[in-house]
């Protein structure tokens, strides 16, 4: 995808955001927090244009996905048994692999770049450890014997969690893996749809298909311990940003092997993974969320999360959340609805990053770093909150009203970054 810098318009401050982002939400308030140090780092913010500003005679706002393809370098991939490795850029085909199981990939990682210039987001400015805000409470804590991402009982598998950016838009579904992946994190992109961050440790999947990164990444990459970064690949100016994030081992498909491109699907929403391929070495992430009893909240049964173009609905089931997308049944493509245990919804600030897409819209940036408000859905329930992440290292702390942490179910976890008022339940 073709980005190029774009001036300025706003400036605000990271603490005029942060605060702002403790306001009220829709169907509750978020609970007052005490005053802690927060970090006031200067930054530029521009605001998204809405979809319907642009007739669709004017602009398609999916037609900037197709130029993303035409970015990737082209390179040499070797052959892996049970598929074969093809050049993502060139679009080349390859079967979907029977069963999963890759070999090992090799990252091409260059040395971590400076803050281009151009960048006037917030995100790629601070180091991993630098403090944004107090911690309400310790950070979550795996209990022993327990799955850190999950915290279901069983064996821990001694390996690096996998986080591989997946297509939501039309054109991509059904997606391949997503109810294999421990934590996804939803995120909006340019022109109001979403794009999925899926996150593996428990279970190893074939996972697509694959897209590209955003700075809104770095938010929740770094809590994970030392993760592989799958990605399609990314503009020059995201791409470095990603790379100066140490911890993270980076496999953008623009400079690695280990993805294959499924020809009975049409480019660039064709790209496919195994995280086999890169969970090989590190060690198992850190927990993410407490889990245990729920204590109180409101009986719910449906959670709405709407972003400008993708309309989320969770309807609880008796004994998880169900997810519906733009009005129908959000499967994967084994034909399984995708059910999760946890909802968890976050409002974040959204800054401008001063770049656009090759169709002219905004790539914001959305700051899952600081505190603000959270809403939490488990068991039936709603629960509102606090999230704090007091640096990028840190995993997020739910605290409720009277500052106890929020306990999650057992299970899987998907958790939607969003503006304020952009959710409600019933």
């Amino acid at each position: 995808m073709k980005i190029i810098n774009k001036s300025a318009t706003t400036v605000v401050s990271a603490l005029a955001l942060l605060t702002a982002a403790c306001g009220t939400v829709d169907e509750g308030t978020a609970p007052t927090t005490s005053a802690v140090e927060r970090k006031a780092i200067s930054t530029t913010s521009t605001t998204l244009p809405s979809p319907t500003t642009a007739s669709s005679a004017e602009v398609d706002p999916l037609a900037f996905i197709d130029a993303e393809l035409a970015e990737l370098p082209v390179y040499t991939e070797p052959t892996v048994a049970g598929k074969t490795q093809t050049n993502p850029a060139a679009g080349g085909s390859s079967g979907q692999p029977s069963g999963s199981g890759g070999s090992p990939a090799t990252p091409n990682q260059p040395s971590a770049p400076g803050v281009p210039g151009g960048y006037t987001g917030f995100l790629g400015t601070i180091g991993i450890d630098e403090v944004l805000y107090g911690a309400p409470a310790s950070v979550p804590v795996a209990a022993s014997g327990t799955a850190p991402l999950t915290g279901l009982p069983g064996s821990v598998p001694n390996r690096r969690a996998v986080v591989v950016k997946v297509d939501n838009s039309s054109k991509a579904r059904p997606q391949s893996g997503l109810t294999n992946a421990d934590v996804v994190f939803e995120e909006q992109v340019e022109w109001g749809i979403t794009r999925l961050a899926a996150v593996y440790h428990s279970t190893p999947s074939v996972v697509g298909p694959v897209r590209s990164g955003r700075t809104t990444d770095i938010s929740f990459i770094n809590s994970l311990g030392g993760p592989a970064l799958a990605y399609s690949g990314a503009n020059d100016i995201i791409d470095a940003l990603l790379l100066r994030q140490t911890t993270v081992v980076n496999y953008s498909a623009a400079r690695s092997n280990g993805y294959w491109r499924d020809n009975s699907r049409s480019a660039p929403s064709n790209l496919y993974t195994d995280t086999n391929s890169f969970s090989h070495n590190g060690s198992s992430p850190p927990a993410q969320f407490a889990y245990g009893a729920t204590n109180g909240g409101a009986a719910t049964s449906k959670v709405s999360v709407n972003y400008p173009s993708t309309k989320v609905r969770w309807n609880w089931n008796g004994s998880g959340w169900a997810r519906t997308q733009d009005g129908s049944a959000h499967t994967v493509d084994t034909g399984q609805q995708i059910t999760v245990a946890n909802v968890v919804v976050v409002v974040v600030p959204e800054v401008g990053t001063s770049m656009v897409d090759s169709a002219g819209g905004d790539v914001p940036e959305y700051v899952f770093a600081g505190s603000g408000p959270a809403s939490v859905f488990v068991d039936g329930k709603r629960v509102d909150g606090t999230w704090t992440r007091p640096t990028l290292r840190d995993p997020a702390i739910l605290v409720d009203g009277n500052g106890q942490v929020i306990q999650l179910s057992p299970g899987r976890t998907w958790v939607q970054l969003v503006v304020s008022g952009a959710y409600s339940s019933s």
